[in-house]
């Protein structure tokens, strides 16, 4: 190695130090212009189908994780989906399980700027407020880099169960046998 090469390689950490202490205080660069971001999001039951309208849909709210914004909310609604392809079908990795013709989803288009890291809430059955489960999902979104297809999924815990005897009016007796029938369903 000549003198000359080894000077200017004497020079390269002090160069490579400098440079990593000025580029955290150099903003980076953000477009001024917003670009549409679509996403859908399907809520579904635990190892079942998705949460249709027939039980009231789900509530979806995306919010912007780092500022609390909300960015689209609304409710999923639809039907449950393909039973077969769903409940009975071995699933090979990424085939389309949910997203078929039918099924129930929410799709939302969001302005962004900028990689965004939203927090994806949901609850459901809506129909039935004692049954309410709740979930939610963190998820970084790319400008104009759209999830759709299957989309998001948010998957609940629970079953609804409705007490159809004895009624709530009706007064018990302590010690005395109870009758008690219910429907359980899933969400």
């Amino acid at each position: 190695m000549d003198n000359r090469t080894r000077r200017i390689l004497k020079y390269v950490p002090v160069f490579l130090v400098s440079v990593n202490m000025i580029f955290p205080l150099v903003p980076p660069c953000i477009s001024a212009e917003k670009i549409p971001t679509k996403v859908i999001v399907r809520v579904v039951s635990k190892d079942s189908k998705v949460i249709g309208s027939g039980v009231g849909g789900a509530l979806v709210r995306i919010k912007n994780f780092e500022t609390g914004e909300i960015l689209a909310q609304g409710k999923q609604e639809g039907g449950t989906g393909d039973t077969e392809r769903i409940m009975v079908r071995p699933r090979r990795r990424g085939e389309m399980v949910y997203g078929t013709s039918g099924a129930a989803f929410f799709q939302a288009e969001i302005l962004l700027d900028r990689p965004t890291q939203v927090e994806i809430y949901t609850e459901a059955p809506l129909a039935y407020p004692h049954a309410i489960q709740k979930g939610s999902k963190t998820v970084t979104l790319i400008p104009g880099k759209h999830i759709l297809g299957e989309g998001v999924m948010i998957e609940l815990d629970g079953l609804i169960v409705h007490i159809l005897n004895p009624s709530p009016k009706e007064n018990l007796k302590r010690g005395e046998g109870v009758l008690v029938r219910a429907e359980v369903r899933m969400l």
